[in-house]
């Protein structure tokens, strides 16, 4: 039997292919590529998370690790369509790729240590 939380992933999945086909059918040209991206992979990773954290429902996972993954998935995204439109550009004397690859590896480096802290405490009280 399928579980409910492969369910919603299978449905995100089927969502994110069926964009990509709206997005190329309402295109005369060339499919921008930034934003269906984007939506492609926004859908792909963090649809059915998003979808479960907002119904409060965990299974395997926890509500709140459902939360910081689809909040890591925004922070990457969002920067990393700044760098791709704006990169080239800087703020006083630093390019905007530089403060954008700064920012995303602190925020992996803080979601996987707000990750490794959250399952410590969490194997603890177990």
């Amino acid at each position: 039997m399928i579980s409910r939380e492969t369910a919603v992933h299978l449905v995100a999945v089927g969502l994110a292919f069926g964009s990509l086909l709206a997005v190329d059918a309402a295109t005369d040209g060339p499919v921008p590529s930034v934003p269906a991206f984007l939506l492609f992979y926004g859908l792909v990773l963090g649809g059915a998370h998003f979808y479960l954290a907002v119904r409060g429902e965990d299974g395997m996972v926890p509500v709140a690790s459902r939360w910081r993954y689809v909040t890591l998935l925004a922070v990457l995204f969002s920067t990393g369509a700044a760098i791709a439109y704006w990169g080239d550009r800087t703020v006083a004397t630093v390019e905007i790729e530089s403060i954008g690859t700064a920012i995303i590896g602190l925020t992996l480096v803080a979601y996987l240590l707000t990750e490794s802290i959250d399952g410590y405490r969490a194997s603890r009280t177990e």
